[in-house]
């Protein structure tokens, strides 16, 4: 049972991630996997939660949309700052 919980933990998640890349987009749906899994799975701060999703997303989106030039999917966020 301990280990259902566990899988569940993860699944629910992605799965949601996977639903949210398409209305939200893959930087915003991003932030809130990395700092939902932090918070409520690690047991991190929120702040460093937060922080370090931030961080990430960012990297993430210098890295493939600007350096490579990688068509990812966006979201409104993202649209509004012309992107």
């Amino acid at each position: 049972r301990a280990q259902l919980r566990r899988v569940f933990a993860v699944f629910v998640p992605t799965v949601l991630f996977v639903l949210a890349t398409q209305f939200l987009g893959i930087y915003v749906a991003s932030f809130l996997l990395i700092s939902g899994f932090m918070v409520f799975v690690g047991r991190i701060a929120w702040w460093k939660s937060l922080l370090t999703a931030f961080v990430f997303t960012a990297i993430m989106f210098v890295t493939f949309d600007i350096a490579f030039d990688v068509i990812m999917p966006k979201g409104p966020l993202e649209a509004a700052f012309g992107h």
